[in-house]
């Protein structure tokens, strides 16, 4: 399992799409951190878990939609081909399939973490001791871990069913997330929060805290995920089932 785990992690990496993604966000990111992080959000510092929140909830879209053509390529022509083929071994589509979403969940973790180092690389050269980083964790884990989880569940989910449900169901759903003003506790990319609360609350530059609203939120989003990967490996190892009884 482990070969095939580095193998589909390695057609990952090497790909011209992945490098090409990681050069985009690496230079979006710089651009976000060079003209509206370092002037700070919602009155707080520039180098605040609010402003870094900010930033990673911006480069969210775009992380997103690498997370998107990551899936996309598990449904495409030639994976369908290879597919055949693996149907004839003795891994179970089911977890051939769970071995893949771990490789792109992996590669894309590697994409999001060069995002977080290179916001913090930027806030230390620029602030020194005065950034804590300890505390940058929080906002990272708020914005970060809620929406692969969810994409991939329902990603997976669509794609098992059909491949064209991602383009007419899951991207449609991702741009209404994104263009429409969703209370922060259902906004699931939630940038407006990170400028909008801090505005709301009676200090100047107050710390980092989130609304249990909020809180319970991304958790659903992020159980809910879980959930639909689950009955995806599920409905894969349902499907191989029937077919072998069928023969």
């Amino acid at each position: 399992m482990n070969k095939i785990f580095c193998y589909e992690l390695r057609m990952i990496v090497c790909s011209k799409f992945y490098w090409g993604f990681a050069a985009i966000s690496l230079c979006l990111g710089w651009q976000i951190l060079s003209t509206g992080t370092v002037q700070g959000v919602g009155h707080t510092a520039p180098f605040s878990p609010w402003s870094f929140g900010s930033y990673l909830a911006q480069m969210l879209p775009l992380l997103s939609v690498a997370l998107f053509f990551l899936l996309w390529s598990f449904f495409s022509g030639k994976a369908r081909r290879v597919e055949t083929l693996t149907a004839a071994t003795p891994i179970p589509p089911a977890r051939h399939l769970a071995i893949k979403c771990a490789a792109a969940a992996t590669a894309w973790l590697v994409l999001a973490f060069c995002t977080v180092l290179l916001g913090i690389v930027f806030l230390l050269v620029l602030f020194g001791a005065s950034v804590p980083v300890t505390a940058l964790l929080a906002p990272t884990l708020m914005v970060l871990l809620p929406v692969p989880v969810f994409l991939l569940g329902l990603g997976l989910l669509l794609g098992s069913i059909r491949p064209a449900l991602l383009l007419f169901v899951l991207i449609p759903l991702f741009l209404l997330l994104y263009l429409l003003p969703l209370p922060a506790a259902v906004d699931l990319l939630g940038a407006e929060f990170f400028t909008a609360y801090p505005l709301s609350l009676s200090t100047l530059d107050p710390g980092f805290s989130v609304p249990g609203s909020v809180i319970m939120g991304k958790l659903t989003y992020t159980l809910l995920g879980g959930v639909l990967l689950l009955y995806t490996f599920l409905y894969k190892k349902g499907r191989r089932m029937k077919s072998e009884l069928m023969k």
